[in-house]
């Protein structure tokens, strides 16, 4: 981030700021109608706040320079792979800023059938489509949760009453599981919503975490460590 602030890529980074200037605001609705269309842009420009309480915003928030945006394409060649990534996360969350929402359809269909043992069975399944993409179509392959990728499941064409014939029944066994793990991006959500740390101290807080034993990954989710249940135990039992 620091390399991509000083080369003139994006503005300045330590802000948590989620506000843009009217600047970006403009350069950001030219860029998606260029790109999308004009009914993929808002009819007014989109606004956010901010919900912590200890946020820097001395600066607006972080964006691609200038008054017109430069594509992850157009600067492809002067990048590293790292910057390049890091650029295409910025560019792709600041256009879609200023999109409109998606509109997503979600169809349930119920089979009933009569068992083998004469028992009255029923079925269920479900189909979400994307009717209009909006904002979807900036981000793509910018996901915030692993199930992003069964937003689409497409159910064939039915009508009520219509008979339809089970090719295979195969059953599948249910057991619940322990809650997941924290990843870094729900330990955040969980450190912004108990008022610990500010937006700009949340990556050195992970990066001391890991970098002191206290947690080691195991994929994507922070596992603790022996280390770190002794230094709970010690902290509850000696200070209040």
């Amino acid at each position: 981030a620091q390399s991509l602030y000083e080369s003139g890529y994006i503005t300045y980074m330590r802000t948590d700021s989620t506000a843009l200037s009217s600047q970006a605001i403009h350069a950001a609705r030219e860029q998606a109608t260029q790109l999308y269309g004009a009914q993929a842009v808002a009819d007014s420009p989109r606004l956010y706040g901010t919900t912590s309480k200890g946020a820097q915003e001395a600066h607006e928030a972080i964006r691609p320079a200038g008054d017109h945006f430069r594509t992850p394409g157009e600067v492809a060649g002067s990048l590293s792979k790292q910057q390049l990534a890091l650029y295409d996360l910025i560019w792709k969350r600041t256009v879609a800023s200023q999109m409109v929402n998606a509109q997503v359809a979600t169809t349930t269909v119920k089979l009933g059938a009569m068992s083998a043992s004469g028992k009255d069975v029923e079925f269920t399944a479900s189909g979400t489509v994307t009717v209009f993409p909006g904002f979807y179509a900036a981000l793509k392959d910018v996901s915030d949760d692993a199930d992003d990728a069964d937003r689409e499941r497409e159910l064939p064409n039915l009508l009520e009453g219509q008979t339809v014939t089970a090719v295979t029944l195969g059953p599948e066994g249910h057991s619940t599981t322990p809650p997941a793990r924290y990843t870094e991006a729900k330990l955040v959500a969980k450190l912004e919503e108990l008022g610990i740390g500010r937006p700009s101290t949340y990556a050195s807080i992970m990066a001391t975490i890991v970098d002191r034993g206290y947690v080691w990954k195991k994929g994507s989710a922070l596992v603790p460590s022996f280390t770190a249940f002794a230094v709970i135990r010690l902290l509850e039992e000696h200070f209040t």
